[in-house]
């Protein structure tokens, strides 16, 4: 992608900031989005890089124009987001965050009313605005509210909707099991929007935490992108610690890749095909994946005798899908797991949780659960030429 491509989809925009995403495209795709919802209740919220404090202020003001009732959460991440838009009655929310994409990119993602990343047919609907430049306008005496919630603007000082959120995480999780297990844990927000909340996390679960790359400075220590490359770091300072697992996440807290305590860094593969094995055992249901996630996770799913659903690659494919189908997870093999029954995301803080629950409930560690996994040969085979 070079800086002058601006990439558009059903639920969002991305680009290069100072080349194809400007703050002008932003604050348009927020007025588009404000058109077609004709204004009502919006969350916003973005992680912490430094392009996303000047977009978040381009989106507020689209969205104001349009008459919108914006509730700003400041620095949160993406799933949080999403858990709290139906909650909080709101028509949307739009997150502001590059995600697993390096510090030169940034994007404005759109989430439905069901706390989705917006479907295809409906972004389609905000793309036509988008495009036509026709978008809703307000008199000066009919400019949307600007509410900054509670801790939203203070580091270190728990926002109010993340004690809803983490009330909620630590009801769907066996989190006896977890506090029993007292395990120590190493994490890397890369300086995201989770660094703030790997505290009230972790003391919820009786978690020691290590935290590594969790200074919210603006600036991404490493690769966003969670992989062993990425990883590396953690396993040279697992034996130092005795921690049980190690999780490296995106900035936006929905990819998640581990490091187990024999210093292993496993593949972001890995991951929904672990979790998804140890939801199916409590909670059977239909998977679905894209088209090109490893074949451990069908392996999987034919173990628990279980449905599984193939869709285009894109979290608002799998999420849909997963609604479609009544499915029970879902997930990418970029890290990235779905568990409809908590929230309609991809969410990390979820990852994690049942990572340690599998771990708590089965009495092994995580390296043995992910021996569990099927490996697979490659196979060569030698091509006749001529």
């Amino acid at each position: 992608m070079t800086t002058k491509t601006l990439r558009l989809a059903s639920f969002g925009i991305r680009g290069y900031v100072g080349g194809a995403l400007t703050p002008r495209a932003a604050m348009d795709f927020a007025l588009a989005f404000a058109t077609v919802n004709e204004g009502g209740r919006v969350l916003v919220g973005r992680d912490t890089r430094q392009s996303s404090v000047l977009f978040h202020h381009a989106v507020v003001s689209g969205l104001r124009s349009a008459g919108c009732e914006v509730i700003d959460l400041g620095v949160c991440p993406t799933p949080m987001l999403q858990w709290l838009v139906p909650r909080e009655a709101a028509v949307g929310g739009v997150s502001i965050s590059g995600g697993h994409n390096d510090m030169g990119l940034n994007a404005i993602t759109l989430i439905g009313a069901d706390g989705a990343f917006l479907d295809p047919v409906g972004g389609s609907n905000v793309l036509d605005v988008y495009h036509s430049g026709h978008f809703r306008q307000v008199p000066w005496n009919k400019i949307g509210s600007h509410q900054i919630v509670d801790g939203a603007g203070a580091h270190g000082k728990d926002p109010l909707y993340s004690q809803a959120y983490f009330d909620a995480l630590e009801s769907f999780l066996d989190a006896d099991s977890i506090r029993k297990g007292r395990f120590t844990v190493l994490i890397d927000p890369v300086g995201g929007a989770g660094c703030r909340f790997l505290e009230p996390f972790c003391r919820r679960l009786n978690l020691k935490l290590v935290p590594i790359n969790a200074e919210p400075s603006g600036y991404l220590p490493r690769d966003p992108e969670p992989r062993p490359r990425t990883a590396r770091h953690m396993a040279s300072i697992i034996p130092h610690v005795s921690a049980d697992v190690a999780f490296a996440l995106s900035s936006d807290m929905g990819r998640l890749s581990m490091v187990t305590e024999t210093l292993e860094t496993t593949s972001e593969e890995y991951t929904l095909p672990l979790i998804a094995d140890h939801v199916l055992g409590r909670n059977p249901g239909p998977v679905v994946t894209n088209g090109c996630t490893t074949r451990m996770v069908d392996d999987g799913v034919k173990r628990h005798k279980q449905s599984l659903f193939k869709t285009e690659v894109g979290q608002a494919y799998v999420v849909s899908r997963l609604a479609d189908e009544g499915g029970a997870v879902g997930g990418e093999g970029n890290g990235s797991v779905c568990v409809p029954a908590f929230s309609r995301g991809f969410d990390g803080f979820l990852m994690m949780g049942l990572v340690l629950e599998a771990m708590a409930v089965s009495g092994a560690p995580v390296s043995e659960l992910v021996s569990r996994l099927p490996r697979y040969a490659i196979v060569k085979r030698a091509v006749q030429v001529g």
